[in-house]
Parts: C-alpha cells; structure tokens; sequence
C-alpha cells in the first residue's frame, strides 16, 4: 500500500486528488487521503462575490465527503499541526462539530505527502490591523464582510444611522483582490439603493481603495492598471496610491505622511504569507514569507517524499525570474503536474519538471466588466474579458466534477441568474 496524503483542499489541491483519485484510486496498492480543516470548497477567486453576496455560497461549494466518495480518495476533517519526517507522518488536530470544545490530535503516516495549504493575509505587522480589520481568506471571513454591509446597510434602512450620516469603506491593497472586492461592494450598494435598500440614495456612502505603489495591479502592464483605474473612479472609486499605512484603528486608517482617513468598514487585501503551521514548522527550507521551498519537481528542498504546491510553495523555475506568484492558474497546473508526477514516482519512473504556461490574467469589475491580458499581452476589455474571466471557474469546476456536471452547473446558474434579474436584484 502505498500512501498519499495531500494537506489542503483549495484549488490545487482539491484538483490533485480528485485527478488521481479518477486515475488510480480504485487500485488497491493505492490510498489517496485529502486533509482540511473545513467542510467544503468553494473557489477561493470567487470570495470576493461571497463577500458582495452576488455568490450562492451554499449553490457553489463542495462538501469533500461526499465529492470523495464519487472520486475514490477518502477525507478526513482536520487541520495540521507537525510533520515528523523521520516516522514519515504527520500530526493533525481535530475539533469536535458538536462541541468545540473537545479536540484530538491524530496521527497520519504517508509515503508521499503533498502541502497545498494555500496562503492567507499578510498584515506586515501594521498596528492594529487584526484588531480593526477585516480578511479575505475564507468562505467565514468572506461571510463576515458580508454581514457586516448588510447590517450597516439595514440600520441606515431602519434610521439607526442619521440620513445625513456617510458611511465610509476602506479597502487597503490594489491588487486583484482589493480592485475586484472594492468593484463588488459598489455594485451591491447600487444594486441595493435601487431596490431593498432605497434608504442609500440619501447617505453618501464612500469607497476608498489604498495601495503603496505607483499603480494599481502593479504585477500587470501599465495600459491595464490604467484602464482599472479609470473604470473605478467612473464608479466612484477614492484611489490612494503611494499610500503607505502606519497604523488602523476602530475609526481610521492612518499613513506615514501624518494623515488619516475615517473608515467605518476597512477590509485588509494587502499581501499573503504561508499559513501559520508552515511557519511554526522546523527542519524546512522557506522563503521570507515562510512557503516551502521547492525543486522544479515540486519536491521540497528538506525532503524527498514531501511535495508542495500552490500558493505555500516557493517554487523559481528559473534563476532569472522572481519565484511563481500566488495565482489560481500556478496551482491548477502544478495540480495536473503532480498527478501524472506521482504515478511516475509510483513506478519508479524518473520525476518530470514543471513547466509553468503563462495564459494570462483577467480581473473583474463587477458582473458586467473585466479587463484582461491574455494571449502574450493581449489586452481585453468589457464584456469580453467577463466571459472569459468566468470560463475560468467553469475550468475549475470541470477539473473537479467533469464536463457532464459542469453543464448542468451551469444551466443551474443560468437560471438562477435570470430570476433574480427578473426581480432587478442580479
């Protein structure tokens, strides 16, 4: 019996297990184990629609149990705490769903094991930040952002907050995640002072996107940072560049020049880091941001028979280029990689290296408009880059459930789409 155990069930991972599962699963030399500390998936691209409310949260997740079930690898509910590389297995802790307070700590060997762990928000040690500021790191925190709006939003409906009251939302970081959760907010305000929440259209309600560089999207071409940047501000869109903050607290987001914006919501998009099990873990080589260091094989620079991949792996193909970024697409194709990868590993077969396909990057503004780089520098706008930028879940949701599903997922939405733009609430 040989063991695989992959630790994350995000894009990556989730990708990986359900690909070899399909491939060797049903063998019986062969037990392929996925490990997380949630119940379900739901694409992590796509939070900041959970954080609008624009996504069914409850339509688009997969519970791992059941999706282990039809794709022949089993699931176990916990999160990890070591690794002990000598016996060759790993320690994980489990919490009860009944009652919190109990917990135990399991022990699981493998022969090969696979970190895809994802990555989460990286507060730069800011004063205050975790005190005052939301995340965008989960379904939980996407939840949060959500109830927190909502709420603000229905006490200005029943007069909690004065009419003459502005409300003010502080996104801080002008990477895809701010530009794409700030673009999601405005049109969930808009949405709402036409509809459930009219009582909006007397409170000036102010968004305000901060970012220490010269430009929004600084990973992209500068046509594209250009193009975001003038669609936000047509949507009302304070941007703050070369911004850098010093400090937040319960009422205002403060820079290093000595001035202070009020914030009554303030959502931190600024950067990630490895996870913090990653970082207290010893006897592994890691970067700055505590991602494991990794070969072009995706093993790990400390062992052998332990994989990364994803956003927790610090993986440069080439000397001359900075490491892969934390992007959905590297961690999809290190998936597909890995798991024709491991069946070499499997029959002694020398391991292929990885070879990264740049397709390109798409950023959303809402449900209508997107904008692009595509097809070695192509540049996509509008409607256009919205399509594509949604064919991307629909990829993922191929990788994961197959195309036959995927149709019917999408016929799904479709229709739900269409009911709620016949109550003028999409």
């Amino acid at each position: 019996m040989h063991r695989i155990v992959v630790v994350g069930g995000g894009a990556g991972g989730l990708e990986l297990v359900t690909k070899l599962g399909d491939l060797i699963g049903h063998k019986e030399n062969i037990s392929i184990t996925l490990v997380d500390a949630g119940l379900t998936h739901v694409w992590k691209p796509l939070l900041h629609e959970a954080a609008s409310g624009s996504l069914d949260l409850a339509a688009n997740e997969v519970n791992y149990l059941v999706h282990s079930h039809q794709h022949n690898y089993n699931y176990v509910y916990g999160s990890l705490v070591d690794i002990n590389k000598d016996k060759k297995s790993i320690d994980i802790e489990i919490i009860s769903l009944m009652n919190p307070e109990i917990k135990c700590i399991r022990s699981i060997e493998y022969d090969t094991l696979v970190l895809a762990l994802g990555s989460k928000s990286n507060d730069f040690n800011v004063a205050g930040v975790k005190e005052h500021c939301y995340f965008l790191d989960s379904q939980d925190q996407a939840k949060k952002i959500h109830d927190n709006i909502f709420m603000s939003y229905f006490d200005m409906k029943q007069q909690v907050i004065p009419a003459q009251s502005d409300y003010h939302v502080a996104i801080i970081g002008g990477g895809a995640t701010g530009v794409e959760l700030i673009s999601e907010l405005i049109n969930l305000k808009n949405k709402m002072a036409e509809t459930l929440f009219k009582e909006l259209s007397q409170i000036k309600v102010k968004f305000t996107l901060i970012d220490s560089s010269e430009r929004l999207l600084s990973g992209l071409s500068p046509s594209i940072s250009k193009e975001v940047e003038k669609n936000l501000a047509a949507m009302g869109v304070n941007i703050l560049k070369n911004a850098r903050v010093s400090a937040i607290d319960a009422d205002k987001v403060y820079f290093s020049d000595g001035s202070a914006l009020e914030a009554n919501l303030k959502v931190w998009t600024a950067g990630i880091k490895a996870p913090q099990v990653l970082e207290d873990l010893n006897g592994f080589e890691k970067d700055n941001i505590h991602r494991l260091k990794v070969y072009a094989t995706l093993q790990t620079y400390s062992d052998p028979n332990i994989f990364a991949l994803g956003d927790c792996a610090h993986c440069q193909l080439d000397a001359a280029h900075p490491p892969l970024g934390a992007r959905a697409q590297v961690a999809s194709q290190q998936a597909e990689f890995l798991a024709l990868s491991l069946i070499n590993r499997l029959e002694n077969k020398k391991l292929p290296m990885f070879k990264f396909v740049e397709k390109g990057s798409i950023v959303s503004l809402g449900k209508e408009q997107a904008v692009g780089e595509v097809l070695n520098e192509l540049n996509i706008y509008g409607k256009l880059a919205r399509t594509a930028y949604d064919a991307l879940y629909r990829l993922h949701q191929v990788n994961i459930h197959g195309l036959n599903q995927t149709v019917q997922l999408h016929k799904r939405d479709s229709a739900a789409k269409n009911l709620l733009k016949k109550f003028k609430l999409y």
